[in-house]
């Protein structure tokens, strides 16, 4: 599929009933989809099977950064895994055929995260490593620079969108950096295919207390292209 800007028609309104059954209410609605509250497992199991095209999950990665009061973010290795397949069954299960499941974490953990997710049947797609270079350095070990985002789908992807990034070019001269082997001329206009090593967003500050109350973050979209949001709170 060529790339191409994303429509959204603002005359419909997202209908949560689709996906929950009738009893859940939502924190937060407007015409782009719903904001959900509450512990990721409890409103995750409140969601009809097969209905979701994409789920993104961005859990606690266990580093004992301070979330509040309702987050323990320094759980037993064993525990966190525990933890961590409990939402992950029950993503799979709300996913429809072919949708797609992202998870964002450190490589410890997503290395143990995508096997899993291996033997529940899904299929895996990519590797996706976010280069960071703002994190602290660990005696002993080489430096960490890059989180993990792991691309699985439930059976053959129903949706792949070719995107293409700009060639990169000087900020001085605005000459391109590479020549690409000497076949630039013959490359896409848009640009080069979007690589699975992403430059990602500083962030604003790597602190070891954070104030964040509603993580993971589930990504859900129905079949009009609308999407909700589960903030998914993770319990001891």
């Amino acid at each position: 599929m060529d790339q191409r800007r994303l429509k959204t028609d603002h005359r419909v309104t997202w209908n949560a009933k689709n996906v929950l059954h009738p009893e859940n209410t939502p924190f937060f609605t407007t015409n782009f989809g719903v904001l959900f509250e509450g512990d990721c497992c409890q409103l995750l199991g409140a969601v009809r099977d097969d209905v979701v095209d994409t789920v993104f999950a961005d859990p606690p990665f266990n580093l004992n950064k301070k979330y509040g009061g309702i987050v323990d973010d320094k759980l037993p290795d064993d525990q966190y895994v525990i933890w961590c397949k409990r939402w992950i069954d029950e993503c799979i299960r709300v996913l429809k055929p072919g949708g797609a499941f992202f998870i964002y974490n450190i490589p410890k953990w997503n290395i143990i995260l995508g096997n899993y997710l291996m033997e529940k049947g899904l299929t895996f797609q990519n590797w996706i490593a976010l280069s960071l270079t703002s994190r602290p350095p660990m005696p002993g070990r080489l430096y960490p620079s890059h989180y993990s985002l792991l691309y699985y789908t439930k059976g053959k992807a129903k949706t792949f969108r070719r995107i293409r990034t700009p060639i990169k070019t000087c900020r001085h001269c605005g000459g391109d950096i590479k020549d690409y082997g000497g076949y630039r001329d013959t490359m896409h206009p848009n640009g080069v295919n979007l690589r699975d090593v992403w430059d990602d967003i500083p962030p604003s500050a790597i602190r070891s207390s954070k104030v964040r109350n509603v993580r993971p973050t589930s990504s859900l979209r129905n079949s009009s292209g609308a999407r909700s949001n589960l903030p998914l709170k993770k319990v001891s």
